[in-house]
């Protein structure tokens, strides 16, 4: 069982058996942190929301993808219990879930795909293993912060000092589009 004082963190394992090099873009190899909802959790099978930030990402570049030579592996460790909601005791069940397209198989020099069959036969996407564990509720920092960055939003009012009509207008206006933004 993982007490709810122990960190919630899975080990996954990117294996490439083509012949061909693939690339990965990072943000699917996380370095310890989440920045995107690449795995399905549930507990006592119900859905476990995705609680950690959520990137906007640019058009993918070269310096965006880490290469897996063929034959090779590459190992990530991911902090699951700051980016999903563990406030409940319960068996888990993780997997790892993502659609194909969002994460390999564009050549990183050309951007042309390059596993285009491979891709046409994985077209649920990429999945894991399903693990099951024990966890511990416990309470959640980011949860936390989203929580008291509602209250924060509620409770804001805008001032403004010697400022003309059209600065107000421009202020609110941006405030507002970054509120939307941060929400959405």
């Amino acid at each position: 069982m993982f007490d709810k004082t122990r960190d919630v963190v899975v080990e996954v394992q990117y294996n490439n058996p083509s012949n061909d090099t693939i690339s990965i873009y990072k943000w699917c190899l996380p370095s310890n942190e989440l920045n995107d909802p690449l795995f399905k959790v549930t507990c006592n099978n119900a859905p476990v929301n995705y609680i950690g930030p959520l990137i906007k990402r640019r058009e993918p570049t070269i310096e965006d993808m880490i290469s897996l030579e063929a034959g090779k592996t590459k190992n990530i460790q991911a902090r699951l219990s700051l980016a999903y909601d563990m406030t409940k005791t319960g068996i888990y069940s993780i997997q790892y879930d993502i659609p194909t397209e969002r994460v390999v198989f564009k050549h990183a020099r050309t951007f042309e795909s390059t596993l285009v069959r491979v891709i046409s036969k994985r077209q649920s996407g990429l999945q894991s293993n399903n693990i099951e564990l024990t966890i511990e509720g416990r309470p959640n920092r980011q949860r936390e912060q989203s929580e008291n960055m509602n209250v924060v939003r509620r409770a804001a009012t805008l001032s403004y000092v010697s400022c003309s009509t059209t600065q107000k207008f421009q202020i609110t206006t941006a405030v507002s589009w970054a509120l939307n933004f941060t929400i959405t």
